[in-house]
């Protein structure tokens, strides 16, 4: 009884928000303008019931063109009630009903589009204070599910890596069970409670298939959220989802989408490759930044022969063979580089991601929020458009009955947001509690690929660590005696500095010397010829 008067309560609240909402909207609209416009619009009424299917973008289309129409019927009913008015007062504007029909639908027509035009204005224009003032994620309109939301924000509890949150946890058991979301777990974490302690939390099961983790912590009588009994929540349904909003606010969404399955990522290398000669596998062209090929050292140049077991002809068979794995899996890449054969690791990743045709379209569908590292491959998940962020997943979502109806489970796009349904959660939980469902156990074969690897490492550069001082000591040696060469050249610059100088000062002097001797000799000369002129006494 108490949940029927609660859930009453709740849509009489939403009901006055309308009212209240409206007559924002048109005291608006007298204080800015001098004359009255015939135009109103109305926020958006949250309800219960089921409408049809759509997109998150065209659910919002068709929010702003029922408010316009809404608006529209009221200025419709206005009208008519103005003209039969006029109609008593003046004879003369009688007319046939059906042209009156006709001048009526026309009206209509012309006042429907005039509102819809005046909402986009309003929705759009910086001075629309009163339609920002109301819009979902408000205090105002979030205070209306405060009944709601009660019980729910005392189960919902900050899962923190140090001092940074990493997503919202969902107490599950009183004995200090919390659900979250596995893939944005790291380092050392633990549960922020209410009063602001910080306990300690151990990962003691998770499920890959939903990127669920339970974790366990040192507490009892912890509060327990209400699970629905419906399977999934149906488009149009309004839902809530506690502490997922700015200063631990509720956030505010419709449920866009029914609840389907999210298929997964494409595995990607991450290299542009072309045919090698005599079908000997592909040569790589390029190598995309910060991709598996590039942390994996694939240079331009290697052909690839062989990927895990699979001959590489061409690049067809690059794609095959890619496809019989997933993202994340670890592959083994068979490269011939400058004539010797060599191996190389790598962990697939996300298409999506990665890929530069990707590039453009997954920063538009970023814009405005922070996206999960994991968003897809889900095997059943609902879509709504709540507004969070990757740290605000792992947290429950409620109906207006204030009953859990799913987990929140990533933020894939700019408006829209992913959730597990309770149907799919339940025995999930119950397997996670067994322990059977620990890291260790789920992650065996990886652990044991990964510690294998490790082994054949250490045994293939053992001898590394000693060649490795080996060569330190013979640089060193090197790098001393280059050293003393240095020494032994700035000392020899220095001497042929001087030498230099005293060679322009012999050069200078043997230049005058030799200036010296041409004059005397030329004097020797004419005193010659003149002795001989005396001589012969032709002088």
């Amino acid at each position: 009884m108490k949940k029927y008067i609660q859930l009453i309560s709740t849509v009489a609240l939403l009901f006055l928000f309308m009212v209240a909402t409206v007559g924002a909207q048109e005291a608006t609209e007298d204080q800015s303008q001098e004359k009255p416009k015939k135009e109103t619009t109305e926020s958006v009424q949250p309800s219960d019931k089921p409408e049809s299917k759509k997109s998150d973008s065209a659910g919002s289309e068709q929010e702003e063109k029922g408010d316009a129409d809404s608006g529209s019927s009221k200025e419709k009913l206005k009208n008519k009630s103005d003209g039969k008015s006029e109609e008593k007062s003046d004879s003369k504007k009688d007319q046939d009903k059906d042209k009156d029909k006709g001048s009526d639908d026309a009206e209509t027509k012309s006042l429907a589009e005039k509102a819809r035009t005046s909402f986009r204005n309003r929705f759009n224009s910086k001075k629309s204070q009163s339609v920002s003032k109301f819009s979902k994620q408000s205090d105002q309109f979030v205070s209306i599910f405060d009944p709601i939301l009660g019980s729910i924000d005392a189960s919902t509890l900050q899962v923190v890596s140090g001092t940074r949150q990493v997503a919202l946890g969902t107490v599950v058991d009183a004995d200090g069970f919390v659900l979250t979301k596995a893939s944005e777990l790291k380092g050392k974490l633990g549960i922020e409670m209410p009063d602001g302690k910080v306990l300690l939390a151990k990962v003691i099961g998770i499920d890959k298939p939903t990127d669920l983790a339970l974790l366990k912590i040192d507490a009892t009588d912890l509060p327990v959220g209400q699970w629905s009994a419906d399977p999934t929540p149906q488009t149009g349904r309004w839902l809530a989802t506690p502490k997922a909003g700015e200063d631990g606010k509720a956030t505010i969404g419709v449920v866009s989408v029914d609840a389907r399955e999210i298929p997964p990522s494409k595995p990607f290398i991450g290299i542009m490759m072309e045919d090698a000669k005599e079908n000997k596998g592909v040569r790589i062209t390029q190598v995309i930044d910060n991709s598996p090929a590039d942390f994996a050292d694939v240079l331009v140049g290697d052909v690839i022969f062989k990927l895990d077991d699979y001959e590489i002809k061409d690049a067809r068979g690059v794609r095959d063979a890619i496809g019989q794995f997933e993202v994340n899996d670890r592959v083994t890449l068979g490269v011939l580089r400058e004539d010797k054969e060599i191996e190389l690791r790598l962990n697939l990743g996300e298409q999506d991601k990665i890929s530069p045709n990707s590039k453009r379209s997954n920063m538009q569908n970023s814009m405005g929020s922070v996206l999960s590292l994991r968003r897809k491959k889900f095997p059943m998940a609902f879509q709504h458009d709540s507004m969070l962020t990757r740290k605000t997943c792992g947290g429950p979502v409620v109906d207006l009955s204030g009953k859990i109806v799913g987990i929140n489970i990533a933020r894939a796009g700019r408006v829209s947001s992913l959730a597990l349904p309770v149907s799919e959660i339940r025995d999930i939980v119950k397997e996670l509690k067994t322990g059977d469902k620990s890291p260790e156990k789920v992650n065996k074969a990886e652990i044991a690929s990964i510690t294998g690897e490790l082994s054949e490492m250490d045994e293939k550069y053992s001898h590394l660590p000693n060649k490795k001082t080996v060569l330190e000591q013979k640089y060193n040696q090197e790098r001393a005696r280059v050293e003393e060469l240095n020494k032994s050249i700035s000392d020899l610059k220095k001497r042929l500095k001087v030498i230099e100088e005293k060679k322009a000062v012999y050069g200078k002097d043997l230049k005058s010397l030799k200036g010296q001797i041409t004059n005397i000799e030329k004097t020797r000369q004419r005193l010659e010829a003149d002795l001989q002129q005396l001589r012969i006494g032709s002088r």
